[in-house]
C-alpha cells in the first residue's frame, strides 16, 4: 500500500463531505445530557461550587496545579455570581439542544461545563471527561448543519435549500475516536489487574451496596455467571474500542454494547455515566440509516394522527 493511497483514504475519511445529521442529532443528546447534569446539580450548586464549597478554589489549585479554563477564576468570589453562572449555562445549553445560535452557544457551554469540571475534580467519572472533550469537538462540528433552528430561519430566508448540505466530518470523527479511546483505554487498565483476568471482578463489584441501583436476579450472580460477565466486559470494552471500525462488525456491536450499558444503568448508580457513552453511539450510524429511520417515524407519526371530522 503506498503512501499516496493512505493519504486519500485519510482525507476521505476525515473530509469527503456527507450528510451532518448524526452529529446533529448528537448536539440533541449532548443538550439533553448537560442539561440532566444541571438538574441533578442544582439542589448542591452552591455545595459545590460557591464561596464555602467543600473544596475551595485555592485548595484546587494546589491539589491540581497549572494552568486551567475555569470561570470561577474570574467571577466575582459572590454567591449570586455563581448563581448566575448556573442560569446562563442552563439557557446556552437549552438553545444548543434546540440548534439556536449553534456555534455560539456550543463554545459558552463548553466553557461552562468545564468550568464546573475544573472546579471540582472530585465528583467526576469518565462520562463527565468525555461529554466535555466531545463538547470541544462539537464547537468545529456542522452541529446546527441538521435538526436546528438556525437551518430553519437560513431555509425560510432563503439562506439555505430544503435539502440538508454535506459537510466535512472530521469533528465528528475526534468524538468517534474519543468513545473508541475510553472503551480501549479502560480495556488496557482493566485486563492490567488481577481480578480482570481471573474473573472476580464483578463478584467484587455486585457486592458494592453502595453503588447499587436496583437488584439483579440471583441467578446472575451465580459465581461462574459472574466469571463470564467478567470476560465477557473485557471482550465488549475491547470490540468497542478497536473492532468497532470494521463496517461488518459496527451495529452488531452497537447493539451488544447499548445492551451491555442499559443493564448497567439499571445495576449502578454512577450518575448519567451509560448515557452519555451511549450518545455517541449515533455518531456511529450511517446517515442513510438514520434518514430512514426519521422518515418512518414520521410516516408512523402522521398515520396515527386523528382524522379531523368536518360537521
Amino acid at each position: 500500500m503506498s503512501l499516496r493511497i493512505l493519504f486519500e483514504a485519510w482525507n476521505r475519511f476525515f473530509f469527503e463531505p456527507q450528510s451532518p445529521l448524526p452529529i446533529a442529532v448528537f448536539r440533541i443528546l449532548y443538550g439533553c445530557l448537560a442539561l440532566a447534569n444541571l438538574v441533578l446539580l442544582y439542589p448542591d450548586w452552591l455545595t459545590w461550587f460557591g464561596t464555602n464549597a467543600w473544596v475551595s478554589i485555592p485548595a484546587m489549585a494546589k491539589l491540581e496545579p497549572g494552568v486551567r479554563l475555569n470561570l470561577f477564576t474570574v467571577l466575582p468570589a459572590d454567591n449570586r455570581w455563581i448563581t448566575g453562572l448556573f442560569w446562563v449555562f442552563l439557557a446556552c445549553v437549552l438553545l444548543l439542544t434546540a440548534g439556536f445560535l449553534t456555534r455560539i452557544n456550543s463554545v459558552i457551554v463548553f466553557l461552562c461545563l468545564t468550568s464546573i469540571h475544573q472546579r471540582n475534580l472530585y465528583i467526576l467519572h469518565g462520562g463527565d471527561t468525555f461529554l466535555r472533550v466531545a463538547g470541544f469537538f462539537l464547537i468545529f462540528a456542522p452541529a446546527g448543519a441538521a435538526l436546528s433552528l438556525d437551518r430553519l430561519i437560513r431555509v425560510r430566508s432563503g439562506r439555505d435549500s430544503k435539502d440538508i448540505q454535506p459537510k466535512p466530518p472530521w469533528a465528528q470523527r475526534m468524538i468517534q475516536f474519543e468513545l473508541a479511546l475510553l472503551y480501549f483505554v479502560t480495556f488496557c487498565w482493566k485486563s492490567s489487574g488481577a481480578p480482570w483476568v481471573n474473573g472476580t471482578a464483578m463478584y467484587y463489584i455486585a457486592h458494592l451496596d453502595e453503588l447499587r441501583r436496583f437488584p439483579i436476579p440471583s441467578v446472575l450472580q451465580n459465581p461462574l455467571l459472574l466469571k463470564i460477565e467478567t470476560w465477557f466486559t473485557l471482550a465488549i470494552e475491547f470490540s468497542l474500542g478497536v473492532l468497532i471500525w470494521f463496517k461488518e462488525l459496527r451495529y452488531p456491536l452497537l447493539a451488544i454494547g447499548a445492551l451491555f450499558h442499559i443493564y448497567l444503568a439499571y445495576w449502578l448508580n454512577i450518575p448519567l455515566f451509560q448515557w452519555e457513552v451511549l450518545s455517541a453511539y449515533v455518531l456511529f450510524i450511517r446517515p442513510k440509516d438514520l434518514e430512514r429511520a426519521w422518515s418512518f417515524t414520521r410516516n408512523r407519526l402522521k398515520a396515527v394522527r386523528p382524522v379531523k371530522v368536518r360537521g
